[in-house]
């Protein structure tokens, strides 16, 4: 009897471990889905389990829904609400936008920073009523934009006849040949006069070399010689295999050499490589600080220790030259980030906090980075982040960006409630454009006005739109490449 009842028992115990095991399986016990993961699915979930910065957030496998889940939706499922940021959708309504991603490599989707897609220009812009007037910020070289003799500070009010609205602006990134309307403003009378009709062609794939601008520049008062380097984006070169970018940046470090001041123009640069960000660190750095800590990669604790962020005299080559600066301007805005917030973190411990001077906006605040990986069969590729940045004493809290030392908006002042005065856009590398005016200023010794009430006596009828070409080429964090 006392055997029975062992038996009785022991079997008791061993179904109730077996149910308790199919809870933990893939799929759950959902009725039929246990173990009813794709490969791809086993792919991400295994990866992301290992490699994900916020891994102990991923739901047990028991809660997970595999079962005709496509693999963006499936990865999707996975993040913890750590990865990313709030927006505000409207007056009512917020959004979350995740760092991480995944992209289906069988789809052309013509969005490689190299090679964009477009017509050649990136815009912002404002909202007049229901209307949207896009601002151009710069135009690439040997595009449709450029052969239709657009430029920096242009307007475009229609396309193609139709005005320009919320719902039709992203026409702009990029389609068939179009008529643009490009109108003038007229600050006496406060709004756009003159409109003239442009033929654009065909949007095409085009370079978007990130080394945009570089120049020296003369100071007025000081004498100072300035260097001054619009760099767009960390980007090392064409393709995976090709480095002509980063070369370019160190042929122009030799030709900016011996240069009294820096001024590093980043206001359009939402990230890249890290690879690309020790360069321009080694080309800005005090020349004592090569070879020194620069920071450092924190990765989950099923990694064992860190990474760290080498910047040494190698980094330079071959051919680069490093400029020795105690102290740098950087122009920044509110899609600084990523790559561009880790050198002015990476730099601020060796020149000091006072010395990497800030003029612009709020950055947007990602201190973390994301490694790539690609599934056997070529045919998706994740980029989850996978680590937290840290400089060499240990700072890494800038998640909701870095504050501007002088804050200023380079076309708009603001009047309150989001709406705005709009102010001349000139072209980047003239000593009288807004921000760089402000830099060349500063090392004169001279006062700047910042980012004040407008005290215009038009009445306020445009707000600053939300609109941002450039985000179509924002990373996920810094993109760890080595």
């Amino acid at each position: 009897m006392k055997f029975t009842k062992y038996v009785f028992f022991l079997f008791i115990a061993l179904l109730a471990s077996a149910c308790s095991d199919d809870d933990n399986e893939p799929g759950g016990n959902d009725g039929g889905e246990k173990n009813e993961r794709t490969d791809i699915q086993k792919w991400i979930e295994d990866t992301m389990r290992k490699e994900y910065y916020w891994y102990k957030d991923i739901p047990e496998a028991s809660k997970l829904k595999y079962k005709d889940v496509k693999p963006e939706d499936f990865f999707m499922s996975l993040l913890s609400e750590k990865d990313g940021k709030d927006y505000k959708i409207d007056e009512k309504t917020t959004g979350h936008y995740f760092y991480s991603s995944i992209e289906d490599l069988s789809k052309d989707t013509r969005s490689s920073i190299q090679t964009d897609y477009s017509y050649g220009f990136e815009f912002t812009g404002v909202n007049y009523g229901d209307e949207v007037r896009a601002l151009i910020q710069y135009v690439l070289p040997n595009t449709p934009a450029s052969d239709a003799n657009l430029k920096r500070g242009n307007w475009i009010s229609k396309i193609n006849n139709a005005p320009l609205t919320n719902s039709n602006y992203r026409s702009l990134y990029g389609s068939e040949e179009c008529t643009l309307t490009i109108v003038e403003f007229d600050p006496t009378a406060n709004k756009f006069i003159n409109p003239k009709d442009v033929e654009v062609e065909s949007a095409c794939p085009v370079e978007d070399n990130p080394v945009f601008h570089y120049d020296i520049i003369t100071s007025p008062v000081k004498n100072k010689k300035v260097g001054y380097l619009v760099y767009n984006h960390f980007t090392d070169g064409k393709d995976e295999k090709d480095k002509s970018y980063d070369n370019e940046l160190r042929t122009i470090s030799a030709r900016l050499k011996g240069v009294d001041e820096f001024v590093l123009d980043l206001r359009y640069n939402n990230g890249g490589l890290l690879t690309s960000a020790r360069l321009l660190c080694a080309i800005l750095a005090p020349e004592t600080a090569l070879g020194k800590s620069f920071g450092y990669l924190k990765y989950n604790d099923k990694k064992s220790g860190t990474s760290p962020i080498e910047v040494t005299k190698t980094t330079l080559a071959p051919g680069g030259q490093n400029l020795n600066m105690e102290k740098i301007y950087v122009l920044v805005s509110s899609i600084s980030a990523s790559a561009s917030e880790m050198v002015i973190n990476s730099l601020r411990p060796h020149m000091g906090d006072k010395n990497v001077i800030l003029i612009g906006e709020q950055t947007e605040g990602k201190n973390v980075g994301s490694n790539p990986y690609t599934s056997d069969d070529k045919l998706w590729k994740m980029h989850p982040i996978t680590c937290q940045i840290y400089n060499s004493v240990d700072f890494t809290d800038y998640a909701n960006g870095f504050s501007p030392d002088y804050e200023m908006n380079e076309a708009f002042k603001p009047r309150g409630d989001g709406y705005v005065d709009i102010l001349e856009m000139l072209p980047l590398g003239d000593p009288e454009e807004r921000l760089l005016n402000a830099a060349i200023s500063l090392i004169d010794g001279k006062s700047i006005t910042t980012r004040s009430s407008a005290s215009s006596s038009n009445q306020a009828v445009y707000k600053k739109a939300s609109i941002q070409s450039i985000d179509r080429r924002a990373t996920n964090g810094v993109i760890i490449n080595e």
